[in-house]
């Protein structure tokens, strides 16, 4: 990149230099003075304070690209919301165009001033989790409305600074990782900037020179604990909080040095043991950190655990609760298409169910940890799922962070992480993520039984078409003299084996008829059995008209052949006194009869076993959502709002 304006410092003489073509302010190597340009005249702004002490990786003079287009690092910017300090750092391209490069959580994001005005709303006008569409750029989600005390610099600016200023911003991402920053600046009299980019890996970034360099993990050096003086040495560079081994106390490292945050009640006994390493989802990492949260709903306090690893990937987390475990990791707000509050929200096209919202706080802190955990503050948490899927958003008026997470087994930690040795949590109940192991077998199952029902229907009606009903035979039955036998004339059963039915009726009063009945195949001389009893009283009893019985009656026969068939009847009968009989009986023979008994057995055959699972699946669902806000079978609120 080619040098631009050389001159000295109004301070101290000191030769100074603006490498970039939209650099309008430096700080002097030697005396930290700060000191504006307008045109080739040179202003001096008075001194800037010493840099806070950070751990980052980047440094001015570093050299990298964003997609292909080469950048040099010329300046760094410290700004401070009252939680630490954190660095932007300014980059310069060569073909006059200038951004920012920023460490969050151990990434890189990388953006580059847009070049067209862009409309964009107020800043008093924006809100945290609301989506952002800008013409030309997109739909974003906003993840953070802030303000940024500026408190030092070093190298160049592409503005003219103010000490102990307050510059507004807002950060948003995109559903394919995409960044967006829009600089309001100091007051509404600022110009508004836009500028656009995307996260990089450090790999992508293709950053060298400078210095200091790349740091690892494992290069941080030890300090002394301002609470007991023991040697306190964090796992990562990028770590801002972390717990004492010796005194448990609780140290704020996000100034650069320790500083005491709270001293430790008592010491936590994670359930996963701090330093545990291994590997899950294929991915190589290192449990650093622990914390225990809680909430409390209608006076009762719920507790879980949370497992910060760090891999070559970045951040990942572990939540256990009741012995269920989720491994999640931080996700661009822009992934989330679309939010109902308390109803539903969609991320990579998959839709969540709203399960909870909470205010959740710190109970026990352990370990190390890359953000300036406050204990004493109280986040706002939306959990929506979609099992195995957990999507949940926490944070405050001015920030919110999204993450998403998969339930994974006990035995998969463990495996992953070999942590035979230390005792499992017993799972007690339904985790909100856990997938239902009877849902999608038991919606298979009840297809099966719908179409096993539908065949079964089917060649019902087809049997029945085909042995339609039909009446082979009508018969008078002499029933006097008692003892005759009536036999009938040969008759014919065609069609396929099928049900035959002989119905009789007698005009029977305060008396019974008795048919022994034998349906005889005529060829062979086998025959069927059957009885058939009709009968009917009735009377007045305490002023009380009663009747029982029926001078109606049937029997089936089941799975007649086909063939010539004679009916043999023999009646036995008997009577009150004040009785009466018929001097006949009437017989019916009907072939191709529907047989009620073998279609229930048959049906419930078929969808008992689906409907039974049905019932469990439904009885795990009623469970999951027991503990939510919208137990089923409960009443529940929601919005009608979208945000699309």
């Amino acid at each position: 990149m080619p040098r631009g304006l050389q001159s000295a410092c109004p301070q101290c003489g000191a030769p100074l230099v603006f490498e970039g073509a939209s650099s309008l302010t430096t700080v002097c190597k030697y005396c930290r003075a700060g000191v504006a340009r307008a045109g080739v005249d040179l202003t001096t702004l008075g001194k800037i304070p010493d840099l806070v002490a950070t751990d980052t990786r980047l440094a001015v003079g570093m050299s990298g690209s964003l997609a292909g287009d080469a950048f040099v690092v010329l300046g760094r910017l410290q700004l401070d919301q009252g939680q630490g300090a954190w660095d932007e750092w300014y980059t310069s391209y060569a073909d006059g165009r200038f951004g920012w490069l920023a460490e969050v959580a151990g990434r890189l994001i990388c953006t580059v001033k847009y070049a067209k005005p862009v409309p964009v709303a107020r800043f008093d006008q924006i809100e945290v989790g609301a989506p952002l569409v800008l013409p030309e750029l997109g739909k974003f989600r906003v993840g953070e409305v802030g303000t940024g005390k500026f408190v030092s610099a070093e190298g160049e600016l592409p503005f003219t600074v103010a000490l102990g200023a307050s510059y507004r911003f807002v950060d948003a991402s995109g559903a394919a990782g995409e960044y967006l920053t829009i600089d309001y600046g100091v007051d509404d009299r600022d110009e508004t900037l836009v500028f656009v980019g995307k996260e990089l890996s450090w790999d992508e970034a293709h950053l060298v020179g400078g210095a200091p360099e790349i740091a690892g993990p494992g290069k941080a050096e030890a300090l002394a604990c301002p609470s007991c003086g023991a040697p306190v040495k964090p796992v990562l560079e990028d770590t801002k909080v972390l717990t004492c081994a010796s005194c448990h106390a609780v140290l704020d490292l996000s100034h650069g040095a320790l500083a005491l945050m709270a001293a430790a009640a008592h010491r936590p006994k994670p359930g996963i043991p701090l330093g545990s390493k291994g590997t899950l989802k294929g991915e190589a990492l290192e449990v650093i950190g622990y914390v225990k949260r809680a909430v409390t709903v209608d006076g009762q306090d719920y507790s879980w655990r949370e497992y910060l690893l760090h891999g070559p990937k970045g951040y990942r987390w572990i939540s256990e609760s009741d012995g269920h475990f989720l491994l999640l990791q931080e996700i661009p707000g822009g992934r989330v298409s679309r939010v109902i509050p308390n109803v539903i929200a969609t991320c990579d096209k998959r839709t969540f169910k709203h399960f909870q919202t909470s205010k959740a706080r710190y109970v026990e802190i352990q370990g190390e940890f890359y953000w300036r955990l406050d204990a004493s503050q109280q986040v706002t948490m939306d959990d929506f799922v979609s099992p195995p899927y957990l999507l949940s958003s926490e944070g405050t008026a001015k920030e919110r962070v999204w993450s998403l997470g998969e339930y994974v087994s006990c035995d998969e930690i463990w495996s992953g992480l070999k942590l035979d040795k230390t005792p499992r949590p017993p799972a007690r109940g339904v985790a909100p993520a856990q997938p239902n192991p009877f849902g999608a077998k038991a919606w298979g199952l009840l297809g099966i039984g719908a179409l096993a029902m539908i065949a079964y229907i089917a060649i019902a009606i087809a049997a029945d078409t085909h042995n339609a009903r039909k009446v082979v035979l009508n018969l008078e039955v002499p029933l006097d003299p008692p003892g005759s036998v009536t036999l009938s004339e040969p008759f014919e059963i065609t069609g396929s084996p099928s049900a035959v039915q002989i119905a009789g009726h007698a005009d029977v009063s305060n008396a019974w008829v008795g048919l022994d009945l034998a349906l005889i195949d005529e060829p062979t001389g086998e025959a069927d059995l059957a009885g058939l009893e009709l009968s009917y009283y009735s009377g007045v009893e305490d002023g009380e008209s009663w009747s029982e019985g029926k001078n109606a009656g049937a029997v089936i026969l089941s799975a007649v052949k086909p063939g010539r068939y004679l009916l043999r009847v023999e009646p036995v009968s008997g009577k009150d006194p004040r009785g009466s009989l018929p001097t006949k009986a009437y017989l019916t023979v009907t072939r191709g009869v529907f047989l009620m008994p073998p279609a229930v057995i048959a049906f419930l055959g078929i969808v008992l076993y689906p409907l039974l699972v049905w019932l469990r699946s439904k009885t795990f669902e009623v469970n999951r959502w027991a503990e939510s806000d919208h137990p089923i079978g409960g009443s529940s609120g929601g919005s009608d709002g979208d945000d699309e």
